[in-house]
């Protein structure tokens, strides 16, 4: 399906590009995949083309993606109901989610004994509290650090200086 750089196009190959890395794929192993040749692929990825109906399915099945989010991201219509209360994401957010839902699962089914799926979760859940509020704290302390240093300190400062021997974020 040829488009003039259609509304979406370059959102579905900036998709197309972190779900192979997140995956691990190489472009070869995606279009042995799906059944094209790998300057298909290559197109796709630089957001020249978009695929086809039935390629897009096959992409689907391959990241484990519900096709409806692969649709809208290429700029198909869609119809579909939509909950105005619910949260609203992009939907190459949420095609991206959606890939990643699948790798964790894959991984749990794979390499996890169910009995300690739960343990498993609750682990990533305490990283990922972890990580984003180190993440808040590095940010709230920058700019609290930025409103106190004066312009002569700035200059001295350089760019890789996050204080005192700790990596950004990180107390001791």
């Amino acid at each position: 399906m040829m488009m003039d750089d259609p509304p979406g196009n370059r959102g579905f190959g900036s998709w197309l590009e972190s779900s192979m890395r997140s995956r691990g794929l190489t472009q070869a192993q995606l279009a042995r995949s799906v059944g094209v040749a790998d300057t298909q692929v290559s197109r796709w990825r630089r957001g020249q083309v978009v695929p086809t109906l039935q390629y897009l399915q096959r992409l689907a099945d391959t990241f484990g993606v519900q096709r409806i989010t692969l649709d809208q991201l290429v700029g198909l219509p869609v119809a579909q109901a939509t909950d105005p209360t619910g949260p609203r994401t992009d939907p190459e957010t949420e095609a991206e989610l959606q890939a990643h839902q699948a790798r964790l699962r894959q991984i749990m089914q794979t390499r996890l004994p169910r009995s300690m799926w739960r343990a498993y979760i609750e682990a990533c859940v305490a990283l990922a509290d972890g990580l984003g509020a180190s993440a808040a704290r590095a940010l709230q302390q920058s700019l609290e650090e930025s409103s106190q240093v004066s312009p002569e300190e700035t200059q001295q400062r350089r760019p890789d200086d996050h204080g005192p021997d700790r990596p950004l974020g990180f107390r001791n």
